[in-house]
């Protein structure tokens, strides 16, 4: 019985153990059946070690690139053109082939993706596309072959509608009820390839988009639509930006109003043909409209006039991450404008006390240069040439360095693009140029580390260079190396990170023509870690990402402000033109960010952020690029920083000096000018130049001396005293305004010059005329003489009076000529000549007075006056003459010193009859005349001439008072015979 029951047992088994299928269906079934490859655990094992393994064996899952993307990677172009569409649950995976046709009666849910990318088949296998609901998909077998325009259908975090006109959709009703309040798929067609290639596209669940122009590939240096090799700089600024949009979007600012923020990422590749030709067809070909931008992030600085055109008509604000060389309207940056790296290189000339450079410049920096010589002009420093460089050819730089030879000025501040610095480079090897000959100051380019053409560049480069550059934040390494972590995990375009990692391991990913990495014979390993520092060392990645955040801090700000509450699906909703409001916004922020080493805010006059800059010495040591700082510029303290010493020697043994001069250049000649008159001259300044005061000594005492000898005039009893004492008296003042000529010009000494001296003059020869026309005629001293004097002095004062008020309302006036730059009393180079013919009365005085005194030369006050008046004819002839020919800062000395010496020698010629018998009693100042007859003339008493016998002792006591006795009483006593009685002897 056991035996019969096993028996039926194997029966049985081996009955259910036949196998009755096809072999056909065996092998679906078998190749159906998960099997494990060794090969995919390689895989998956240096994936854990090196995240960018996926670039070797697929694309980023959540990365669909656009058919037939790479029609256009033999020229070298980016073919990437890609939509970045978030990660999703997949529920049924189905394969479908792209096909763009006609379908009779689909039925496809709005969040359906029914595209298959284009893939290489020698790299990649077969992917396929997830959908998001179980709906089931219906086709017809019957398609046609007529190709239409491109179309992409997307998903989105919230699914809105971007099409004016979306295609409708069938679906069943219930299926329609259950999206009634949702929006249709998001619809992109584009006609051209071309435009695939260059932009990337962040969704947004609004129409709320960031238009980002980036240079993620180089420009070929010709201007046309080619594109040359990837930015390896470009490539982790983009990672940035991405990273800094998706924290922002994560972020409760944006989720408590249920809105996030997506990027139109527009490769510019540094041209402004193919950037213009991106923008129109952006806007033009596609259902994306102007209301959909918010604002525009541009990180190319490249000159592309054009595409700036096209942006003032868009009006949106502009976020510019470079230093801005044209400021427009709604335009701000997240580093300052070009107005700040001039201060800075300005300040840096004058601390190593440069005066002089060069400049040369090209299209971009047109407007720079004309602010630089604005300000280095009103800071003292000369520009003695400046060279337009029209176009980067090979010619055009060799002209510019063989001009540059001819100057004086041994700094060159090169304001040039980058095809014209390249040029630049090469022309100073062709002319064999003295190394160290020159020291260039440029601003500081991310790619001189990692382009191709600048990287060989540097070797022949012989010269000194200086860069101007952001300081650089303190997280910002540590920024780096998180970008280093989380790059593959952002959804970036599979080629370009193609291109960027065979360029920056100079080896090649496959044998697909990818743009430039099919020059490199080496393969590149997938073991390979990137680390950024390394591939890109002079990356900076702060500014784009402070734009980025400055754009999502100013979203929430305009929305909470102009409408809060609502459901905002674009930025037009709540208002006719936000633009305005929303760069407004902008503006008013300021907020705390880990790339910061300060607040982030903007200059509310300029648009710009004012942030300290780093003035870099750059030397090629052992095949690199080294940044050494020499010092820091502060934007709030407007001062330079020395950090180093610019007397160390470079590689080549020669040393930094920073000291430019240009002496005999007329720029030069100019500055000095300006120079001296921005410096208005003080009256100050004589209280404190001690040539000046000891000069003021010196007229001082010989004003006192002349007053000195006026008193012992006025006490003597010479018959001409009083017009003597009057003559020292103008001698006194003359000493006086001497110091007028030599303090430095303003409105008291001018004054002075022109109504003091004249003045003074005047006093001093007036006496002298009235005393010689009265000896010539005999006539005595009286009150009248005095008069008469004092009423030629009048005359003159009326004449200095009505030239000093007649004259131009300025009292000094800036003179630049042969004899000098320098301030003036007015009107200028003939304010002495002018003073001088306003003295023509005196000047015809005394030469009257030089006539008399030699028609009257036998009288002993004669030799006097002749001596006076050839001395004051020679004064002022000779001044009128002379003066004109003298050098500016010679001539007011020669004045002064020639008016004090006239006061001496004049006080010295009125002294010179002492040594003469006939005027002892007069220089000697006695009480008696000495003349026997001078009772002839002179009416005295009886009783008065017994007063002057009785005081005889009294008259003893003076000099010669022996002889004046003897010859008194040797006379006999006269009297007035023409009185008679009690009246003659005035009893």
């Amino acid at each position: 019985m056991i035996r019969v029951v096993l028996l039926l047992f194997l029966v049985i088994f081996q009955i259910e153990s036949l196998d009755f299928r096809s072999n056909n269906y065996r092998q679906i079934i078998n190749n159906a059946l998960p099997t494990i490859d060794p090969q995919m655990i390689s895989q998956a094992a240096q994936a854990a070690i090196n995240p960018y393994t996926d670039i070797f064996v697929n694309p980023p899952k959540n990365l669909v690139d656009f058919p037939m993307a790479n029609l256009a990677s033999k020229s070298g172009l980016a073919s990437t053109g890609a939509f970045w569409q978030p990660q999703q649950q997949s529920s049924t995976v189905s394969q479908i082939p792209w096909n763009p046709t006609i379908q009779t009666n689909p039925v496809v849910p709005p969040s359906t993706i029914s595209f298959q990318s284009y893939q290489n088949p020698s790299t990649f296998s077969s992917t396929t596309t997830t959908s998001t609901t179980a709906i089931p998909l219906t086709y017809s077998t019957k398609t046609t072959t007529k190709k239409s325009t491109e179309t992409l259908w997307t998903t989105s975090k919230s699914p809105m509608k971007l099409s004016k006109n979306p295609k409708p959709a069938k679906v069943n009703q219930k299926s329609s009820k259950s999206s009634a309040t949702s929006f249709d798929s998001a619809q992109l067609s584009v006609l051209s390839h071309r435009l695939l290639n260059d932009v990337l596209i962040i969704p947004s669940s609004r129409r709320l988009y960031i238009l980002a122009i980036l240079p993620i590939h180089q420009s070929t240096g010709q201007q046309n639509f080619e594109c040359g090799e990837i930015d390896l700089n470009a490539i982790v600024r983009m990672a940035a930006f991405l990273e800094a949009l998706n924290t922002i979007n994560e972020s409760n600012l944006l989720k408590e109003i249920g809105a996030d923020i997506g990027a139109i990422i527009v490769d510019s590749c540094s041209t402004d043909l193919r950037s213009v030709a991106d923008l129109y067809e952006l806007l033009s070909g596609t259902n994306i409209q102007r209301s959909d931008l918010i604002a525009i992030i541009r990180d190319d600085s490249t000159y592309m006039p054009n595409t700036e055109q096209i942006m003032r008509q868009l009006n949106l604000p502009v976020i510019n991450t470079f230093f801005t060389t044209s400021p427009g309207i709604h335009t701000s940056g997240t580093l300052p404008s070009m107005s700040l790296p001039i201060q800075s290189i300005i300040s840096a000339l004058r601390h190593y006390q440069s005066t002089c450079v060069n400049v040369i410049f090209d299209e971009k920096y047109k407007e720079t240069v004309t602010e630089f010589q604005r300000i280095a002009l009103s800071e003292g420093m000369c520009v003695e040439v400046a060279i337009h460089v029209k176009n980067s050819s090979s010619t055009v730089a060799e002209m510019v360095v063989r001009r540059l030879l001819l100057s004086e000025a041994r700094v060159v501040i090169s304001f040039l693009s980058e095809d014209t610095w390249i040029q630049m480079t090469k022309a100073l090897r062709s002319e064999m140029v003295i190394a160290g000959r020159f020291v260039f100051i440029s601003m500081q380019d991310q790619r001189w580390t990692t382009s191709r053409r600048f990287i060989e560049s540097w070797p022949t480069f012989e010269q000194h260079l200086i860069s101007i550059t952001p300081k650089t934040p303190i997280n910002h390494q540590e920024e780096i190396k998180k970008l280093t972590e989380k790059i593959p995990k952002l959804s970036l375009p599979n080629l370009w990170l193609k291109q960027f990692w065979s360029s920056a391991f100079k080896c090649h990913v496959d044998n697909e023509v990818i743009g430039g990495s099919n020059s490199f014979s080496r393969e590149c390993a997938t073991t390979q870690s990137l680390n950024i520092s390394q591939v890109t060392p002079d990356v900076d990645v702060s500014s784009i990402s402070l734009a980025a955040h400055s754009i999502g801090l100013a979203f929430r700000s305009f929305v909470d402000r102009v409408c809060p509450g609502a459901l905002v699906i674009s930025l037009s909703d709540c208002v006719n033109d936000p633009f305005s409001g929303f760069h407004q916004s902008i503006l008013d922020l300021d907020f705390v960010h880990h790339l910061s080493d300060i607040p982030v805010s903007f200059n509310y006059t300029t648009g710009f952020r004012d942030i300290s800059l780093r003035i870099n010495r750059v030397q090629f040591v052992d095949d690199r690029l080294n940044f050494s700082e020499i010092g820091i510029f502060d934007p709030i303290q407007n001062v330079f920083k020395d950090s180093s010493d610019t007397a160390t020697p470079s590689a080549r043994g020669s040393f930094l000096l920073m000291s430019s001069s240009c002496p005999k250049s007329t720029c030069a000649k100019e500055l000095a000018k300006r120079t001296i008159k921005q410096q208005l001259p003080s009256i100050m300044k004589a209280l404190t130049d001690i040539e000046i005061m000891i000069f003021t000594i010196f007229s001082v005492l010989s004003a006192l001396t002349c007053l000195m000898c006026m008193y012992l005039k006025v006490i003597s009893v010479s018959e001409y005293r009083n017009l003597t004492a009057v003559t020292f008296l103008g001698l006194s003042f003359l000493s006086l305004s001497a110091p007028a000529f030599i303090i430095p010009p303003n409105s008291i000494s001018c004054s002075l010059r022109k109504l003091l001296f004249p003045i003074a003059i005047s006093i001093t020869i007036a006496p002298v005329f009235v005393k010689t026309v009265l000896i010539w005629k005999s006539i005595g001293s009286s009150s009248s003489s005095v008069l008469i004097a004092f009423c030629i002095v009048i005359i003159q004062t009326v004449i200095s009076t009505e030239w000093l008020l007649l004259s131009s309302e300025s009292a000094t006036e800036f003179v630049s000529t042969l004899h000098g730059t320098m301030w003036r009393c007015s009107p200028g180079d003939s304010a002495e000549e002018l003073l001088m013919l306003s003295c023509c009365l005196i000047a015809l005085l005394s030469l009257l007075s030089f006539i008399f005194s030699v028609a009257s030369l036998k009288h002993s006050q004669s030799l006097q006056h002749l001596m006076i008046s050839v001395l004051g004819i020679f004064f002022e002839t000779g001044l009128y003459v002379s003066l004109p020919l003298i050098p500016y800062k010679t001539r007011d000395t020669v004045m002064a010193t020639t008016i004090l010496l006239f006061s001496f020698v004049s006080l010295l010629l009125s002294h010179t009859g002492k040594s003469s018998a006939k005027e002892v009693s007069e220089c000697g100042g006695t009480l008696q005349k000495t003349n026997e007859n001078w009772l002839q003339h002179v009416v005295q008493s009886p009783k008065d001439q017994m007063a002057l016998v009785q005081n005889y002792h009294t008259a003893s006591t003076h000099p010669q008072s022996t002889m004046q006795y003897e010859k008194r009483t040797d006379g006999t006593l006269r009297r007035n015979t023409s009185l008679y009685g009690v009246e003659a002897y005035g009893l």
